[in-house]
């Protein structure tokens, strides 16, 4: 068995966790940055718990990057050039599902017209920048919790808060985007 065949196995298990690690990452993240809002102000009433959302954040965003990891050579063959990338493979399932009478908004016997769903593709190679410098940044704020944290060091406060918004923000990004190339194709092929 190959590598890209175990992997497939695990595809729809390997995307329930991605999810629910995304779900803790976008939660964390979001708790972070509004906790450390007031940096910049000079105001540190919870530096512990900062510190915590940090590890949580780090440690989420390390999970749900790994198993993103996991899933892409699937993702790859049986989604984007399956089926994003393939302007045939749209068009015959539009068919498919005129066919059936379940073409949202369409009468049936019509398919619908042609799709391309290249943009959507596109958007989520974005997205895979973004979780990148989200990680990056994510690491440097956990650096920066432990050895530098702005209540020690109040002239890294902007930066402080500059990288937990680059963290959540790539969360929310990444979340986002994930679901709505989901919403169309996800990852498991047909059984």
């Amino acid at each position: 068995m190959t590598l890209l065949g175990a992997l497939e196995g695990l595809a729809r298990p390997l995307l329930v966790l991605h999810t629910v690690a995304a779900g803790v990452l976008v939660g964390a993240s979001t708790h972070h940055a509004l906790l450390c809002r007031k940096y910049p102000r000079g105001e540190f009433a919870r530096v512990p718990l900062d510190r915590l959302y940090v590890v949580v954040c780090t440690a989420a965003y390390a999970l749900t990057f790994a198993i993103g990891l996991l899933q892409y050579p699937a993702y790859k063959v049986r989604v984007r050039a399956e089926y994003l990338d393939a302007p045939v493979a749209i068009a015959a399932e539009v068919a498919l599902r005129a066919e059936a009478g379940r073409v949202a908004g369409s009468p049936p016997g019509r398919g619908g017209g042609k799709r391309d769903l290249g943009g959507i593709a596109r958007l989520f190679d974005v997205k895979e920048h973004w979780a990148a410098l989200g990680m990056a940044a994510a690491l440097a704020l956990l650096a920066l919790s432990r050895w530098a944290h702005p209540s020690q060091a109040p002239r890294l406060a902007a930066a402080y808060l500059g990288l937990s918004l680059l963290v959540c923000g790539a969360a929310w990004l990444g979340a986002i985007v994930g679901l709505l190339t989901t919403s169309y194709r996800s990852v498991g092929g047909v059984t």
